[in-house]
Formats: structure tokens, C-alpha cells, sequence
């Protein structure tokens, strides 16, 4: 059995705490032990991951030393954090597997995703990265042709495309590893964007949704489950409202349906129905929506939102 497991990039810190890497330690422990029901023998296992908040921090480190260090691009920034959650996870997934009935090697790739530099996300850039700015740095980063947009009055933020991923490049090396016992770690943040140039890839400023490339990628490799892990129990309809209720089993038809209903805040919930949508499309495939605590009541059928092929 195949399954991809992806991780929040909040997972990684918590609400309102400052970003430190102790605590990615911590709240990567946190989440790993709650995957335990896949480290028995004959599941293979992806591990997927965000990165959002390290993404923005590696970008506003860029920006402040801009006059005495070299540029960093934004889709270097994506690869090096996946470098370092990727390293975060593999080491702690290293210590909770190894045990006598479960012990396997650990691998963590730096990811990259294909996508068509025609995609109209390039039309119109929606995706918010880095830190908040102020007038001053709204207006630096308009000097140099960055798109920046007023963020609920909190400040300005510069905002970039996320197009459509349509190939992960490292497929069939993680093919391999997964047939050969490894747990693997792939696709942080999404992949590193890249479009075909000359003689291979190049890469874009641009971010890709996780859990769209992770719906991709569990259908690459033939997954039969998928699991979104995220901070909350259920995917909800009127969330955070009085009539909030929780969204328990679902066809990815009646999935889709809520979708156009407007029932899942976009760049939140909205991607996560959306890719379980897709991948349970396939046929005869599952996805799950719950948080880390909540999976092993979700895999009994008791808990979390679970989107099921359409009958």
C-alpha cells in the first residue's frame, strides 16, 4: 500500500509563536508520531510538506541584506527551505523509526515541479509571500516590478503568481525509493517552480500549491490514500460562523459542488477539497482532511473529512 501524507507548513509553528528551528524540531515530532499507522510493514510512505512561513522569513533575510549579500530569487528561497524542513523531518523521522519492527532508511529530495509559463496566474499574481511591508517597502519593491497588494490593513505584501503543477521532475527517482523501502520526503512547499528551457529546466518566481502538487504526485505514483494534515478536524461549511459544520464523507462530486458553493476560504481550505477532489476522481481512491491528532479516528471512518470516489 502507497500512501502520501502532507504536512501543513503551520504545522510547524504555533499560532502568534515566533518561527524558530527548535521548534520545527518540535512540531515536526509532534505531527510524525500522529503517521505511526503507516510505519508497518507493506505501507510505503510520501511525505509531503509546506513551508509558507520559512519561505517568508528566507525572503525577508534576502531583502534586508540586499546591499551586502548576493540576490536571492524566489524560487531559491523555495528550494532552500525545502533543504531545511526537509532535514528537519528526515532526522526526526529518523529517531521514531528506529526501532526493531519498523526501522527503514529515510530520504528528503529537493523537489522540482513543472508548470507552463502560459498559465494565466501569471495574468493575475494572488499568492502573498514574504513579510509585511510598509509604504517605504511596498514602494522599493514596486521600483524594482514587483506586484504588491494592500493585505486587510495589516501592510503591504508582494504577491506572485501560483499556477496549475504538471509534472514533478524527480517522479520516477522517488518511484524507486518508495519500491525500495525508503520513506521518502518530497515536494516541500509545493516543488521548486520550473518551466522546460534549452537543455532542462529553469526556474520561475512563482509558488505551487501543495496539496494541488501532492494530489498530483500521490497519482503519480499510485497511491492509494491521501492525507492532508492541517489544524483543524474537519474541513468545515460556514466556517467560523453560527451555522459552522463539520464536512464528514463526501463524493468528490459533492465536493466539487461545495466548492463552487464558495464553501472553503481560497489558499486555505479551498486547495485541500480541491486536490482531494482530484485525486479521488481517479477511482477507487480516498482522501482524508483532519488534523495530525484526529488521523487514526479518520482512518477508521470515525473522524476527519474524507472524499470518496463518486459512485
Amino acid at each position: 500500500m502507497r500512501v502520501l501524507a502532507a504536512i501543513g507548513g503551520n504545522a510547524f509553528v504555533a499560532p502568534g509563536a515566533a518561527l524558530t528551528v527548535e521548534g520545527e524540531f518540535r512540531f515536526a515530532r509532534e505531527a510524525l508520531v500522529c503517521l505511526e499507522p503507516f510505519f508497518t510493514r507493506g505501507v510505503e510512505l510520501l511525505i509531503t510538506h509546506g513551508n509558507g512561513p520559512q519561505v517568508g522569513h528566507q525572503l525577508g533575510r534576502a531583502e534586508r541584506s540586499r546591499e551586502t549579500d548576493y540576490a536571492l530569487p524566489l524560487d531559491v528561497c523555495v528550494a532552500q527551505t525545502q533543504g531545511e524542513l526537509g532535514y528537519v523531518l528526515a532526522l526526526t523521522l529518523r529517531e521514531i523509526l528506529a526501532r526493531p519492527d519498523i526501522e527503514r532508511p529515510v530520504a528528503a529530495l529537493v523537489t522540482q515541479v513543472e508548470i507552463d509559463e502560459g498559465d494565466e496566474a501569471f495574468q493575475r499574481p494572488s499568492k502573498p509571500v514574504g513579510p509585511f511591508l510598509d509604504a517605504k517597502g511596498a514602494e522599493a519593491l514596486l521600483l524594482r516590478g514587483l506586484t504588491i497588494q494592500e493585505d486587510a490593513g495589516r501592510g503591504y505584501r508582494r504577491v506572485v503568481p501560483s499556477p496549475e503543477p504538471r509534472r514533478v521532475t524527480e517522479a520516477d527517482a522517488i518511484q524507486l525509493l518508495l519500491a525500495a523501502g525508503v520513506t521518502v520526503v518530497a515536494c516541500g512547499g509545493g516543488g521548486v517552480p520550473v518551466v522546460p528551457a534549452d537543455r532542462g529546466h529553469r526556474g520561475v518566481e512563482a509558488v505551487v500549491d501543495k496539496d494541488l502538487t501532492s494530489a498530483l504526485l500521490a497519482d503519480v505514483i499510485g497511491a492509494e490514500l491521501l492525507v492532508l494534515l492541517t489544524d483543524v478536524p474537519y474541513a468545515y461549511t460556514g466556517f467560523r460562523t453560527p451555522q459552522q459544520a463539520p464536512v464528514r464523507r463526501i463524493t468528490a462530486a459533492r465536493a466539487r459542488a461545495l466548492l463552487s458553493e464558495g464553501h472553503f476560504a481560497p489558499g486555505s481550505m479551498a486547495p485541500k477539497i480541491e486536490a482531494c477532489a482530484r485525486f479521488a476522481s481517479l477511482g477507487g481512491r480516498r482522501a482524508i482532511v483532519c488534523d495530525p491528532p484526529g488521523l487514526p479516528a479518520a482512518l477508521r471512518g470515525e473522524g476527519g473529512t474524507m472524499v470518496v470516489p463518486d459512485e
